[in-house]
């Protein structure tokens, strides 16, 4: 059955679209079955699992120098664009429009956006679809998202689902640019995309155990200063 994804442009993001959608709804129902506590218990180890992943993929850094610099001037780009701002902005927008009293909405809705989109798997994964038709990483991607999705929505509500959105959008055009940005992309590019993307992942990971409040969102411009500042230090 998965196979018919390989056979459709963009299969690997419409996968992982649907997965997030499936794993979100059926979250909504398990989640009214869930006490709580164990609700908090189970977002807890999301958190927990998050700041582990994010660990591992910030080893993969090629040149911690490139990372550094792109985070800072990232954050500072995101800061002054108001990049966070906007993206709570939208979940508020959309909470509005549904007429939603799910005080979480937009919570869950920039919390699973920034979780979902922001991993190596989704950077790599669109560029492995896009340039060898390849939507295997996606697909694996999908399926982690699916059951993170179930825990997610058990835990944040409806925006979970909406998230969908932006996965679809994100990694959509990632696919289609990846034809065009083919002679650039070297190997410590995506090693340093990651190790950034890592650094953000821990960060988030920390927001859910509220131990810290980092505005995560502001920092995803130095997903773009990372490509060139690699390129600069190679």
């Amino acid at each position: 059955m998965l196979e018919i994804f390989r056979h459709i442009p963009a299969g690997g993001t419409i996968f992982n679209s649907l997965a997030v959608l499936s794993g979100g709804t059926l979250g909504l129902f398990i989640g009214r079955l869930i006490p709580e506590k164990l609700q908090s218990t189970i977002f807890n180890a999301m958190g927990l699992f998050i700041v582990y992943v994010g660990i591992n993929m910030s080893l993969s850094t090629k040149n911690s120098i490139a990372v550094l610099l792109a985070l800072v001037l990232g954050s500072i780009t995101g800061a002054l664009l108001g990049v966070e701002d906007k993206l709570s902005s939208l979940g508020d927008t959309l909470k509005a429009k549904l007429h939603t009293s799910d005080s979480r909405f937009t919570e869950g809705f920039v919390s699973a956006t920034l979780v979902f989109c922001m991993g190596s798997m989704a950077i790599i994964g669109a560029f492995n679809d896009g340039l060898r038709g390849d939507p295997e990483v996606l697909i694996t991607k999908g399926i982690m998202d699916g059951i993170s999705s179930v825990l997610f929505a058990g835990s944040l509500g409806l925006g979970v689902l909406f998230s969908a959105i932006p996965i679809f959008i994100y990694q959509g055009a990632l696919t289609f640019i990846a034809i065009w940005a083919e002679p650039f992309i070297t190997a410590d590019m995506f090693a340093n995309i990651s190790g950034i993307g890592g650094l953000m992942i821990m960060g988030i990971g920390l927001n859910f155990l509220k131990i810290t409040k980092l505005k995560l969102g502001d920092m995803l411009p130095g997903l773009i200063y990372v490509v060139i500042f690699s390129a600069l230090f190679s």
